[in-house]
């Protein structure tokens, strides 16, 4: 769920514009926030734990130049960013993206899970390399790091920092292609490669990668809005199993370097993820959540006064149901604007802990038949504690309603639905998930009526794992990504320039 920046220009920097990107996405990620730029002098990255909306990094004239190596801001052409919510790998600096090897001139920053990960780590450190963080972004490094023999071999034929571009970005393409021939899972990749920009995606397009492009600019990103705010007016998506090239604020070549594969979207990034604002296949997902609570509230009626939306997220599909059953729409909710994605929290204290301070009762709903809408529901503690906030406001009745199928299955592709244990519907049916939410009644979307209102009769694709468990590459069902750690004493390393 990873929020990912590449931008490339012509003249001036690319490091602002990263920037401002990265903040447009900073609700695929709150752990950490990182940006590396490219510029004649080398790679210059900067990192940090928590948000990037809150740092004094979003006006470099507030920084000092020579202590946070930002200089490169104002000079380089090429630059990536992230903004981290982890799935492996824990939240320490050592994890936060972008890595830059500073031997091949690369900075790599990457959306999803490899589900393949322990294997090629166990692989790369038989071989002898060393890994400096737990993230398996950092296995994408070391595959093309160690695609050429010698430093700059994926430069094609520069011969030193001097020259303003390399002669032939072929061998770019190349590295990429076999690296993709060995992973395996879910990846959306930008990297800076001297003055090259070059995104990549894998074969299933599993997570979100979208190009857009204005005069003297190229911008690659997870989702439209960072394109919006960025000024491209021209936008397309990056195909699955396609490599990008970029360079001077312009695409120079895109090649299709994987076998095919079915394709298998998020399902997950439609439901929720995704900013409201931004597109999907040319589509609003504010518009497509008005549509599930629309169809839920044509499978899912109940006689009620009013509908009261779980903010933010949830208003959408609220409105929709409110809609087709001709109820009002009540603001009862309030939601504290200082308190990020809790579920995107991985600590389950601190994520309880902000759960308790993130809703309250703004009007009163006294004797009231309540329908309260949200767009998922995942573990169930959210909904317990807003199901409690209304029958203390004097609810009589609470019906929940969920603008999403139940959430059975773990998520093998970067959203950290990992235990089972932990999924609130799985193993168990309505009536005692009911129960353990404390609601008069509950109903979900239908998984037709989802691919019914997405357009996808028989769940083409999109990939559905998390409600079906039928998955689109094989995956191991006792896969554990707390085991990745890094190696105490590297020996051959291709991190071995890792910053």
């Amino acid at each position: 769920m990873c929020g990912i920046v590449g931008v490339s220009v012509i003249e001036g920097t690319a490091g602002q514009p990263a920037f401002d990107g990265l903040v447009t996405l900073q609700h695929r990620g709150q752990e950490s926030w990182g940006i590396a730029v490219a510029g004649p002098g080398g790679v210059r990255v900067r990192r940090a734990l928590g948000f990037a909306s809150r740092s004094a990094c979003g006006d470099p004239s507030h920084d000092d130049p020579a202590r946070d190596g930002l200089a490169a801001w104002r000079a380089g052409r090429v630059a990536v960013a992230h903004t981290r919510y982890s799935t492996t790998g824990a939240t320490v600096p050592e994890n936060s993206q972008p890595f830059v090897h500073e031997a091949r001139r690369i900075a790599l920053a990457h959306n999803g899970d490899l589900v393949n990960a322990a294997e090629l780590r166990a692989r790369l450190g038989r071989e002898g390399y060393g890994f400096r963080s737990t993230s398996d972004s950092e296995i994408i490094l070391a595959l093309l790091a160690d695609a050429g023999e010698t430093p700059g071999m994926l430069l094609g034929a520069a011969s030193g920092p001097e020259d303003r571009h390399p002669a032939d970005p072929g061998p770019i393409v190349a590295g990429v292609a076999r690296a993709t021939r060995v992973l395996r899972g879910a990846y959306s990749v930008v990297c800076a490669v001297g003055e090259y920009l070059v995104a990549f995606r894998d074969p299933h397009g599993l997570r979100p990668l979208v190009a857009g492009f204005t005069e003297g600019r190229a911008v690659v990103a997870s989702e439209t809005c960072a394109l919006d705010a960025l000024g491209c007016t021209e936008q397309r998506e990056v195909e699955p199993g396609e490599v990008l090239v970029l360079r001077d604020g312009r695409p120079i070549g895109a090649h299709h370097v994987a076998e095919p594969a079915p394709r298998s979207f998020c399902v997950f990034e439609h439901l929720y993820l995704t900013r409201q604002d931004s597109r999907i296949g040319g589509t609003r997902t504010g518009a497509t959540r008005v549509a599930f609570g629309e169809r839920l509230a044509l499978e899912s009626p109940v006689d009620a006064d009013l509908v009261v939306a779980v903010p933010a997220s949830g208003v959408p599909a609220a409105r929709g149901y409110a809609r087709a059953a001709g109820l009002p729409l009540a603001g009862a909710l309030v939601r504290d604007e200082r308190v990020g994605r809790t579920f995107i929290e991985p600590d389950p204290r601190r994520r309880e802990r902000r759960l308790r301070r993130k809703f309250s009762v703004g009007s009163p709903v006294d004797g009231a038949r309540v329908v309260v809408v949200d767009d998922s529901m995942v573990r169930g503690s959210t909904m317990r504690r807003i199901v409690a906030l209304l029958r203390e406001s004097g609810a009589s009745e609470v019906h929940v309603r969920i603008a999403a199928p139940p959430l059975i299955s773990p998520c093998h592709y970067g959203v950290d639905i990992v235990d089972t244990d932990e999924l609130v519907a799985t193993g168990r049916e309505g009536e005692e998930v009911c129960r353990i939410i404390g609601a008069t009644s509950l109903a979900h979307l239908s998984v037709a009526g989802m691919r019914h209102t997405l357009g996808s009769a028989a769940g083409e694709g999109l990939c559905e794992g998390c409600i079906t468990g039928d998955y689109p590459t094989r995956v191991s069902s006792a896969r554990d990504r707390s085991r990745l750690v890094p190696a105490r004493t590297p020996r051959r390393t291709a991190a071995a320039h890792l910053r």
